[in-house]
């Protein structure tokens, strides 16, 4: 929903872009921008999985899980969401520029950045086995598991900068077409960057 509205305040902002390009008018422009703040481009959501099993105790539960029978593993997965946006707030007035006798507008935006916005709260339980004589898995074996694969994903994502990248790569291509399309629209050629 909170992407619906920054669209439709984005779209309601484009016609502003359409103004004469006197000083007055395109201080007005920068400032309808800026106001728009945050715009949501792409989202991405990685699933990472765990176990749980007796096998690989270590010390007495090697040597209690010796005695008992039966199996004991589960695996469980979740989703993590991590998304890419423009923050508009960041927007200078030198970045808009209108060429009026030409119908053109250049226009730079700022970096592409990107955030973790949540995960699940739960697990999925994706596989259970406990036969035999072994316990059930405890609500907090699964929270701890939960945890460790949290800070597991986290690692994964901020050692291999492929996941934002294409992210970031995703959002650019949607940016420079949103604005092309709004800008092409009201009849004025555009050229999009974005700042590094």
């Amino acid at each position: 929903m909170y992407k619906t509205l920054r669209l439709v305040a984005c779209m309601l902002v484009g016609p502003m872009l359409m103004i004469s390009c006197r000083k007055e008018k395109e201080i007005n422009v920068f400032h309808e921008l800026q106001d728009v703040q945050k715009l949501v481009l792409a989202e991405m959501s990685l699933n990472k999985v765990g176990t749980i099993s007796d096998v690989g105790a270590k010390g007495v539960d090697a040597f209690i899980n010796g005695i008992k029978f039966g199996d004991r593993i589960a695996a469980y997965s979740f989703q993590t969401y991590i998304d890419a946006y423009i923050d508009l707030s960041e927007l200078k007035s030198s970045d808009v520029e209108v060429d009026e006798k030409r119908k053109f507008i250049k226009l730079t935006l700022p970096a592409i950045q990107t955030q973790y916005i949540g995960r699940d709260l739960g697990v999925q339980e994706e596989h259970y086995r406990v036969t035999g004589l072994r316990s059930e898995i405890t609500a907090q074996e699964r929270a701890m598991l939960k945890d460790k694969m949290s800070l597991a994903l986290k690692k994964d994502v901020e050692n291999n900068d492929e996941y934002r990248s294409l992210l970031v790569k995703e959002a650019q291509a949607k940016a420079r077409g949103f604005f092309t399309i709004l800008l092409n629209g009201y009849g004025y050629d555009c050229e999009i960057d974005f700042r590094n």
